[in-house]
């Protein structure tokens, strides 16, 4: 068994260095002991390392506003969108009715590195969606 353990030990830090995406792990009401649902969320960049994001939730957002949006990773300004009437508070990759939203980027479509005319990123997509879901 010990053998065991450190051969899975030894395969992981191999892993590390070379580890260039997120990582998550779900476990689903049937395989866990008390029938919880679980996800854990790992961004592999060191300028998001230790983060915990909290958008506190609104209510009574006036018609017409609009929301500025930017670029996630960089902080670039991207544009604006229509703001929902409420949205609803979201604490890391979890909002207040237990929508979870993980990702597991790493580069991607070569084609699609470069839209001009996109509104929203990846990440901003995530935390946008888990206010308004």
């Amino acid at each position: 068994m010990h053998r065991r353990i450190a051969f899975v030990a030894l395969l992981l830090l191999l892993g590390i260095p070379n580890s260039n995406s997120c990582s998550n792990i779900l476990v689903t009401p049937g395989a866990s002991k008390d029938g919880s649902a679980m996800i854990a969320y790992n961004a592999d960049s060191p300028e998001v390392m230790g983060m915990v994001y909290h958008y506190p939730a609104k209510e009574s957002i006036p018609e017409g506003t609009m929301r500025d949006v930017y670029e996630w990773d960089t902080g670039k300004y991207l544009g604006a969108i229509p703001e929902a009437s409420q949205t609803y508070n979201v604490v890391g990759n979890i909002n207040e009715h237990g929508l979870v939203i993980g990702e597991t980027t790493f580069g991607g479509l070569l084609q699609l590195t470069s839209q001009p005319k996109a509104l929203i990123d990846y990440g901003s997509l995530i935390y946008i969606t888990l206010q308004r879901s």
